[in-house]
């Protein structure tokens, strides 16, 4: 939370009275999409998540960028966030509202153990077919999706789903403390790729060693660029850059004094970032 939000905060504290209670759950869910498919998914989501985790936040990312920087919109989440346990949430990323609930208060009783989670084993990928049949019903209700799916619900026949959690995909969850520790999301990752196993491996050696738990998510069907993570580069994205990226992530996992200067390098050019963005609204008279 920037100063200028901190300072609107209390002084509606001071107008209103006293505040609310401090939320157990910020989610974190970057998205910017024109895609009618994805659209349709996340409305259905955020639908479900407002039933699942109704005391929870429900925070949208916004990204400046082109393309999409998906650690820009998770610093733009957390800087309004106010729960106690952050949720990194993809925005078709779909599980069990009581998993997030059961990590949530292991996480805060365990605050002084720096535990933090990947809450799944396995990452189903779901079907065109299956996720309009699960988004067809009620998101206060939804239809219980059989664990393991049918091979016909899949996109790859489940070959792949023991994976995701090894990489960060879809859904992290740490304390507030952990991001405090980082320092920031680092915003060089620009485009698809790679962000998320630089963060599992920043948390890692930074905070703690990540723990995982027993039970699947989904991934909602949505199009897709590319045939494979080789070739999905997004419109603008320079080639190979969040790869080398995530490879110096790699090679700092489990040497604080690396990682610590490789975060250290993300935050300081967040801050470029910004100001560069600040001077340039100031000088079109905003």
């Amino acid at each position: 939370m920037n100063i200028f939000e901190k300072i609107q905060r209390r002084l509606k504290e001071f107008i209103f009275g006293e505040p609310k209670p401090q939320p157990k759950i910020s989610l974190l869910v970057p998205f910017k999409s024109d895609n009618r498919e994805r659209k349709r998914a996340f409305r259905w989501l955020r639908e479900y998540w407002k039933h699942e985790l109704p005391e929870a936040e429900f925070i949208v990312g916004h990204s400046r960028s082109t393309p999409f920087c998906k650690t820009e919109a998770l610093n733009n989440a957390a800087d309004k966030a106010t729960g106690k346990v952050l949720v990194i949430l993809d925005a078709d990323a779909y599980l069990d509202g009581e998993v997030i609930e059961r990590c949530a208060d292991r996480i805060i009783e365990e605050l002084d153990n720096h535990l933090w989670y990947v809450p799944y084993r396995k990452l189903y990928r779901l079907n065109k077919r299956a996720t309009y049949i699960i988004t067809s019903t009620d998101p206060a209700d939804p239809m219980e999706i059989p664990n393991p799916p049918p091979d016909d619900w899949l996109d790859d026949n489940g070959h792949k789903a023991g994976y995701g959690h090894r990489y960060g995909a879809m859904v992290m969850m740490f304390p507030r403390e952990a991001l405090d520790t980082l320092g920031c999301f680092d915003e060089r990752f620009r485009g698809w790729g790679g962000e998320d196993v630089a963060l599992l491996r920043a948390l890692d050696t930074l905070w703690g060693k990540h723990k995982t738990t027993r039970n699947p998510i989904y991934h909602l069907w949505h199009p897709v660029i590319g045939e494979d993570y080789r070739s999905r580069m997004w419109a603008g994205q320079e080639r190979q850059y969040n790869s080398n990226l995530a490879m110096r992530y790699h090679r700092a996992t489990r040497h604080p004094s690396k990682m610590r200067h490789l975060v250290d390098e993300g935050c300081r050019h967040n801050k470029r970032l910004l100001h560069d963005w600040i001077r340039e609204k100031n000088e079109d008279g905003w």
